[in-house]
């Protein structure tokens, strides 16, 4: 979008940026039917369809640089250079504008009908400015929202070329690999930021816990990723918040890795006799006195527990059991709960015979 004159149903609208300064030419024309269609205008028009249409004034000189940053709190800053001035232009003032384009749904519609006609778009804020001014903060906007930004000079003989921007939310991708894992496993982290050479902050939330801890600062390179390797010791969530930068707003995202008990197995007889009393063994890692561990048997599709016991304090187990005539597939399990998730172990097979 332009500042500059909008065909709207075939009358000839000024923005509200030309409205708002009071400048440019005022004219008159006539809407009929034939313009709405797209052809020209008939010879006649009843007085109650002249319409006053108010026009901008002429590029005179090239668009303004400028930058724009927004922070978390919604406020942005647009700063600029002095307008280039060619030989007999003079400005008087520069005008600054935001208008929300974010994305929105289609226009409802009557049964059979044709959507209402576009009206001329308003801006969401701006600001009249003097000539000597080289910024300017507009507070209160919608950090989830995107904007084309708009900074002009204008003066007696016209404007500068409009040349927008836009202030627009970009991802803060996060990815955990995996995003299960058994203790003392190593995790995968990485991201993008929206540019290259930026800085990545990252943070964890240990489960349980309510303030968030900071891992470290990761400046990205030409490919604009990081990547963290990590071994968290229990479920903990991760957050990694991008600082705005020019054209974007600040953005966060968080991901949780859920990590699960680690658990080993042994069986002090894997051929016993049928009815043999056999132990199994293991440890849990961490250890965490008096959890609940399970021994299961692999049946007719589906893991049943047979016995059960609880872990000591150096995190060791030991469960006596009989096994009748056959072939046992067998696992311990680990009890979750609080800061970690259940685990399991591998398998190990008991042949009664």
């Amino acid at each position: 979008m332009a500042l500059g004159t909008t065909r709207v149903r075939g009358a000839l609208i000024a923005t509200t940026a030309a409205t708002a300064l009071g400048i440019g030419m005022i004219a008159f024309a006539a809407q009929s039917s034939a313009e709405t269609n797209g052809s020209a205008a008939g010879s006649s028009a009843s007085p109650d369809r002249v319409q006053a249409l108010t026009t901008l004034p002429p590029p005179v000189a090239p668009a303004v640089k400028f930058t724009v940053t927004g922070d978390a709190r919604g406020v942005a800053l647009v700063k600029w250079e002095a307008a280039e001035t060619p030989s007999g232009v003079t400005f008087t003032s520069y005008s600054v504008y935001f208008y929300d384009t974010t994305p929105k749904g289609m226009p409802p519609t009557s049964p059979g009908g044709s959507p209402p006609p576009t009206q001329p778009p308003r801006p969401v804020a701006s600001q009249n400015l003097p000539i000597t001014a080289r910024s300017a903060e507009f507070t209160g906007l919608n950090t989830g929202a995107t904007y084309e930004v708009h900074v002009v000079a204008y003066g007696p003989q016209g404007m500068t070329t409009d040349s927008p921007k836009l202030l627009r939310t970009a991802s803060a991708f996060l990815t955990t690999t995996p995003a299960i894992a058994v203790y003392g496993a190593p995790v995968t982290l990485s991201g993008v930021t929206p540019r290259a050479g930026e800085i990545a902050t990252l943070e964890r939330l240990p489960a349980g816990t309510s303030t968030w801890i900071r891992v470290g600062a990761l400046r990205t390179g030409a490919d604009r990723k990081w990547t963290l390797v990590t071994r968290p010791a229990e479920t903990t969530a991760y957050r990694v918040s991008n600082a705005g930068s020019e054209g974007t707003w600040p953005t966060t995202m968080t991901r949780t890795v859920t990590v699960r008990y680690l658990v080993s197995v042994k069986a002090s007889n894997t051929r016993p006799k049928p009815h043999q009393t056999i132990t199994v063994t293991g440890a849990v890692r961490p250890i965490k006195a008096g959890v609940k561990v399970s021994l299961q048997r692999y049946s007719a599709g589906a893991w049943v527990t047979i016995a059960g016991s609880t872990l000591r304090a150096d995190g060791s187990y030991s469960i006596a059991k009989a096994f009748a005539k056959g072939t046992w597939p067998l696992r311990v399990v680990a009890a979750g709960g609080g800061t970690l998730a259940y685990g399991t172990s591998s398998q190990v097979t008991v042949i009664a015979k």
